[in-house]
């Protein structure tokens, strides 16, 4: 089947286009390629509508409904994505982006004659406390990863050694894709009457305002936020947190909040399209997570001049070197972590030229990736 300019179309499988890292990433290269040269379409393992669906129509591309490895089986699954590329192909390439389940894709992939079929790393872990039965599953995973795959590619180096074999880390032929965000985009929000926008919220200027974006998943550890606030009500502190995002433990956090008497101090604003608007009202943006890889938020966050407390399982490459990057173990009392926070709540916010050199510099500039990406699919080839 052929399309209006023939555009070559790129299969992007991803669990679903909801407001996550992976997703976000995405869409911000998809908003920026010239469509009638390059398509993107997507592979979801959701049944239910997603975030940027409308959004990903409305650009030009398809979406295919399938169930996820872990409902389907390994069988199933690839023959599922073996008719999709068979039935609405041409493709000149298959990008998937569901970490250790890769392989997977690229087996589809390559059964299905596609040529360029791409493994992306996100993460730096896969869940905590392994068993010796997930280990091998991981090993063999990587194996799928190395026999299918013609390209590697990661948000950095941690995520590339994370997911790809040694042979193919050590060999060099992993491609680095920073999460790029649109520059232009977070200076209209840098210049924003930030004080007027948190009166709109009802936020005072002496209300320390923590955020937090993040999918309601353990490796967020909303646990440790909840807590965190416990321990912060108890001192006299006066605060608000904002959680941004949706997912299957959140009505699990609200009832915690709720039974610890921190309703007052919270707000759940759910799945959100003016993130970079909410970190700009941020005194302070919190990651506690268990794992993670390069997070956008991260990147988003330092692009609105915003202090972040992460903890220290985020990779050293998150920092950008603007001084807005502080770093505690979870394991350290509650107490820590609010002392961090009463002291990067008074840092001096940088800049606009400083933040938009030290991102443009390190490849964080949407618009640079862009002909990475080219390079990636052989668009030009």
């Amino acid at each position: 089947m052929y399309f209006e300019n023939n555009p070559k179309r790129i299969l992007h499988v991803v669990s679903s286009m909801n407001r996550g890292g992976a997703e976000t990433m995405i869409m911000n290269l998809y908003r920026q390629i010239d469509r009638t040269k390059i398509q993107f379409d997507f592979v979801s393992h959701v049944t239910d509508k997603s975030a940027y669906d409308d959004e990903i129509l409305s650009l030009g591309g398809r979406i295919y409904k399938i169930p996820s490895l872990g409902h389907s089986g390994p069988v199933s699954y690839t023959k599922n994505l073996c008719n999709i590329l068979k039935k609405n192909g041409p493709f000149t390439a298959v990008h998937a982006h569901t970490d250790f389940q890769t392989g997977f894709a690229a087996l589809a992939a390559r059964l299905s004659g596609v040529k360029v079929r791409i493994c992306h790393s996100h993460n730096t872990a896969w869940k905590p406390n392994l068993r010796m039965r997930d280990n091998v599953l991981f090993w063999f995973c990587k194996q799928l990863i190395s026999s299918n795959a013609t390209s590697y590619c990661a948000c950095g180096d941690e995520a590339a050694r994370f997911l790809f074999s040694d042979y193919v880390y050590n060999s060099g032929q992993v491609r680095y894709l920073q999460n790029g965000i649109d520059l232009e985009l977070f200076k209209q929000y840098y210049d924003a009457d930030r004080q007027h926008i948190r009166a709109q919220f009802g936020i005072s200027d002496d209300t320390i305002l923590i955020g937090h974006v993040g999918r309601f998943y353990e490796q967020k550890n909303h646990v440790f936020i909840v807590n965190l606030a416990e321990k912060m009500k108890k001192r006299g502190l006066n605060f608000k947190i904002f959680l941004v995002g949706d997912g299957p433990l959140r009505s699990d956090i609200e009832k915690r909040v709720v039974n610890k008497g921190l309703d007052n101090h919270f707000k759940f604003l759910g799945v959100r399209d003016d993130v970079p608007m909410l970190m700009r009202i941020f005194d302070v943006f919190i990651l506690p997570s268990l794992f993670e890889g390069l997070p956008v938020v991260l990147v988003e966050s330092q692009a609105i001049g915003t202090p972040c407390l992460v903890s220290d399982v985020v990779t050293d490459e998150a920092d950008l070197g603007l001084g807005l990057i502080v770093k505690r173990k979870l394991n350290e009392p509650l107490e820590k972590w609010i002392t961090e926070i009463l002291n990067i709540n008074k840092l001096k916010r940088p800049i606009w030229e400083k933040i938009h050199m030290n991102l443009s510099k390190r490849g964080y500039n949407v618009q640079d990736n862009i002909v990475i990406l080219d390079d990636l699919y052989h668009i030009n080839k």
